[in-house]
């Protein structure tokens, strides 16, 4: 078992600054939700690391198969209902209700090989399997400053 550790940090309003293993990128909102539109937002960034985490995983399973991949792209979409965060609704649902994604393989190998190929990854993409299967979350630690 091999902990991961993400940092976050506000960089201003709703901007936030994400750093692991000393690379930084950002997370924020479009400028109509009171952000900066320097990155992506949280639930953008979600299927971002579905899709890319699906990719990776075909890509190293393809390797190590010895199946050639010329070029790999996923597109993921999810449908959610954000008016969940703004109604003090405590029944109201917040996240993706569905999310979809849709692979494009370019590869001398045959289209059924491939399929079967992602599905093997799918199976065994980290960020898939959470989301699919659930994950514990602890409890909320504070720390004031």
């Amino acid at each position: 078992m091999k902990t991961r550790k993400v940092s976050i940090r506000q960089n201003k309003a709703v901007c936030m600054e994400v750093e692991a293993r000393g690379i930084k990128t950002y997370i924020d909102e479009p400028l109509e939700s009171g952000g900066t539109n320097l990155g992506l937002t949280p639930i953008e960034m979600l299927l971002a690391s579905l899709g890319s985490c699906l990719a990776i995983t075909t890509f190293i399973y393809a390797s190590m198969q010895g199946i050639q991949i010329d070029d790999i792209r996923v597109d993921v979409e999810g449908d959610i209902n954000t008016d969940g965060m703004m109604v003090p609704n405590a029944a109201m649902t917040t996240g993706y209700q569905n999310i979809r994604y849709h692979f494009f393989v370019k590869s001398p190998v045959s289209e059924q090989r491939i399929r079967q190929l992602i599905e093997h990854a799918e199976m065994k993409c980290p960020v898939g399997s959470t989301l699919r299967d659930g994950t514990t979350m602890d409890g909320l630690e504070l720390t004031m400053l």
